[in-house]
């Protein structure tokens, strides 16, 4: 077989997962707070010995990749690293609930679910039959003192993220960031994980509206008709060296 395929395999397999991942961030258009995420790859040499510096025969015949045959120690294959989230704020939706709240700069909400706490940038939130604070699937959302419950009366939400019910002060919604080099984990519906959360100083709220995601249709969609055509590229030349292979073996049974 052609030790030429693998590169080619290895560059269809990624492009499939940006399909993937492309995909899931066009199904969250209409996601509160949802952001998008892209997948990083970085590039592995098929030998060790480039790897490793070394250019001596002994080095070039080292596989570095388990599986993937020895061969010329200029093939490169594509290996998925990691998934990049972009950060950026989603425009803002005017709704006119005074529990619809979106966050200026930096923050997330703080959200206690079945799964544990969970933290959202979807603002989208309301009280329930008991007048406690929730989000659109009815989980709690965190104040400074714990789950926020409100008695009856006039609520309204100031910027720096105070509730007041008849002009008494009655909670602070409770807002964390994460440290640069551990930003939290999107795990899908808006919702995110993360370690060492701490309190954003200074917090700013605006009521009445909802942070939308930030993904532009426009863009993802031009984005994911590229890939598919390189990923159909990639399948073309697939085809052409099986055909290769066919032809050779077919001459090579008349040579004898």
């Amino acid at each position: 077989m052609n030790r030429g395929i693998y590169p080619i395999l290895s560059g269809a397999l990624a492009q499939e997962e940006r399909i993937q991942v492309l995909s899931n961030n066009i199904a969250n258009l209409k996601t509160g707070g949802f952001k998008r995420v892209e997948p990083v790859f970085q590039s592995v040499l098929g030998t060790a010995g480039r790897l490793a510096g070394s250019f001596g025969p002994s080095a070039d015949q080292q596989p570095v990749m388990g599986g993937l045959p020895q061969g010329a120690n200029e093939r490169v294959f594509v290996q998925s690293l990691s998934l990049a989230t972009n950060f950026a704020g989603g425009q803002l939706k005017k709704t006119d609930n005074p529990f619809d709240l979106a966050v200026q700069g930096k923050g997330f909400f703080e959200v206690q679910t079945p799964q544990g706490t969970l933290y959202t940038r979807n603002g989208s939130f309301h009280l329930d039959s008991k007048r406690h604070l929730v989000t659109e699937s009815g989980m709690a959302v965190m104040g400074d003192k714990g789950a926020i419950v409100l008695k009856s009366g006039e609520a309204k939400v100031s910027s720096d993220g105070r509730i007041r019910v008849n002009d008494a002060l009655a909670a602070r919604i409770k807002l964390v960031e994460f440290a640069e080099n551990e930003p939290p984990q999107q795990i899908g519906g808006g919702f995110f994980v993360g370690q060492n959360p701490k309190p954003v100083k200074d917090v700013t709220l605006l009521s009445g509206h909802i942070e939308e995601s930030n993904v532009n249709s426009f863009a993802e969609m031009a984005r994911l008709i590229e890939v598919m055509r390189s990923y159909e590229s990639s399948q073309k030349i697939l085809l052409s060296f099986d055909k290769m292979t066919e032809t050779s073996i077919q001459e090579l049974g008349r040579a004898t």
